[in-house]
């Protein structure tokens, strides 16, 4: 521990239940001012609802018991005024999706006025001035006006900082960081965790890391807390990670370790057949995508942002390709080209030989069926009302004949199969699955047309660890039986590199760098993929800054 003198928090034989359901089984744990202690485990694990049991924001019917104390001070059983005034002033925290934590209508610096102004007598002015110092502290004092900005105006990464801003403008003793930096690219992911490590450094607060990523918990956390069903099986300093015995532990850090054990199987391996002999599956042509921007007066308007700028590449038959790149690069924007959901400026994309930007009608529904995506979130692409069944034939509606009632159900209890579920799955609804099981019915529906090449769109960034492993080791498992083409869209280089064989780094617009991806890793020639590889969380590392 980096802290002297009694804990700053304690967690003693905390347990709690929700209805009949046990989520917490005895937990105790402590932290020391100026620690940082990084709480791992799969999903499921009780990682969330201990960190929120610290805050003592208890869904109805829960029923805790043991103590939590903050400064030796007793949290739990405190009535809800005296765990408001507590909140935000002593402990802050931090939201895995900033989104969903701002609100839309309400300008940045606003929102962190309010939350001082909800503790402090002071006026509107020495609010906002005092907001505008806390974004500041959080390295988004370069941004022009960023306290007049609403969250949509800004990036994933400026989203986190504002989060960050809003839990420390008071200056807790305590911050609790869920899973902060999930949903972000490698660079911006240790730009935020080096400004945590910064913010626990110079405040000599307390913090609590909630994440399911060994990688990250290695380079920002001093101690790390192992959690398996309700309980914390295990506690090691970070500079001895590998030292972990309990084999939920292990797993855990083989899961991280992803890259270096996973194995590649798909169809085309290296030297079976040369690339320029095939013809490609997807080639893409110097495409370039613009979106029109406000008009500045009635006669003129700014020019419009070039977000894809005269890129190329392709995707041979049977081959995994990676496509990376930090927010904003453009990847998300040339996958819906590609996927022909929205329009070019110039350029072409050809699949299977014909183009699939001219296409209309039903030459666009044969070559889409043979093109199919899998998104990041699969609960915001499926309907909640609909079942499972209808959820995986919708693709059905590109056939010019979709099939009858009784070849329907064979179709999709076959899909479901194949991806591991039964048939039985189809009846039921989205929400009566975990996250892991909805990443595999969004797999079944994207096979239900028995397309040639399937894309993913950060289709596994958000799942925990064990369960990223076992949908990439479905994924090869799948190409190797049915000669499918995988195009990666992600930020996450593990992934790429544990997957695919050729690799297209993407900055502002443009592809950067290209190759065959061990090439790219061991030999990058462009100071941007560098980076990228720099920024990327590694366990090989011991020790970490925050132990």
């Amino acid at each position: 521990m980096s802290g002297a003198g009694p804990p700053l928090l304690c967690v003693e034989r905390v347990s709690l239940s929700i209805g009949a359901t046990a989520i917490l089984d005895e937990v105790s744990v402590e932290l020391c001012a100026g620690e940082v202690l990084g709480l791992v485990g799969a999903s499921g694990a009780g990682k969330s609802m201990l960190a929120l049991a610290v805050m003592q924001l208890l869904p109805r019917r829960s029923r805790l018991t043991g103590a939590v104390r903050l400064g030796g001070a007793l949290l739990s059983g405190r009535s809800d005024a005296d765990l408001c005034r507590v909140r935000g002033r002593e402990i802050g925290m931090i939201f895995q999706e900033p989104m969903t934590a701002l609100n839309p209508l309400m300008t940045v610096g606003n929102q962190v006025a309010e939350t001082i102004q909800l503790h402090e007598r002071i006026s509107a002015r020495d609010a906002r001035a005092r907001a505008v110092e806390a974004l500041g502290r959080v390295g988004l004092a370069s941004v022009p006006g960023i306290e007049k900005r609403h969250a949509h105006e800004l990036s994933g990464g400026q989203r986190q900082r504002v989060a960050i801003a809003l839990a420390i403008a008071l200056r807790p003793r305590l911050l609790i960081a869920d899973e902060p930096t999930t949903a972000l690219d490698v660079i911006t992911q240790a730009e935020v965790l080096d400004l945590l490590q910064e913010l626990v450094r110079t405040s000599n607060m307390g913090m609590i890391l909630v994440t399911h990523d060994m990688g990250v918990v290695a380079r920002a956390a001093g101690r790390v807390a192992v959690m398996q069903a309700g309980r914390i099986v295990e506690q090691a300093p970070c500079a001895r990670l590998h030292d972990l015995v309990q084999p939920y532990s292990r797993a855990l850090l083989a899961a991280a370790e992803l890259p270096s054990r996973h194995a590649r199987r798909s169809v085309l391996r290296a030297g079976d057949t040369p690339a320029a002999a095939c013809a490609p599956l997807l080639e893409v042509r110097a495409v370039v995508r613009e979106y029109a921007r406000r008009r500045v007066s009635l006669w003129h308007r700014e020019p419009p942002l070039r977000a894809v700028d005269a890129v190329s590449l392709r995707v041979l038959p049977g081959e995994s390709v990676g496509l990376v790149g930090a927010s904003g690069s453009g990847k998300s924007s040339l996958l819906r080209v590609i996927l022909a959901l929205d329009p070019l400026q110039s350029g072409d994309v050809r699949l299977l030989g014909e183009s699939l930007s001219l296409a209309r009608g039903a030459t666009l529904r044969r070559l889409r069926r043979s093109i199919q995506a899998v998104f990041q979130d699969p609960y915001g692409s499926f309907d909640p009302e609909w079942p499972i069944e209808r959820v995986v034939a919708e693709p059905f509606y590109l056939e010019d004949r979709a099939p009858a009632a009784p070849e329907r159900r064979r179709l999709v209890a076959s899909a479901l199969e194949q991806v591991g579920l039964s048939a039985a799955d189809a009846a039921r609804h989205p929400h009566e699955f975990s996250g892991g099981q909805r990443q595999r019915i969004a797999i079944a529906r994207a096979l239900i047309t028995a397309p040639k090449l399937i894309a993913f769109d950060e289709a596994v960034s958000a799942l925990d660890v064990l369960i990223r492993a076992q949908i990439l080791d479905l994924l090869a498992a799948l190409q190797a039986r049915l000669g499918l083409a995988y195009l990666f869209v992600t930020h996450d280089l593990g992934v790429v590199r544990s997957i695919t064989e050729r690799l297209y780094v993407m900055q502002a617009g443009r592809i950067v760098e290209d190759g065959r991806t061990e090439d790219v890793f061991e030999r990058p020639r462009n100071p941007f993929t560098a980076a990228l590889l720099a920024a990327t969380p590694r366990l090989s590392v011991p020790g970490s800054p925050g132990s």
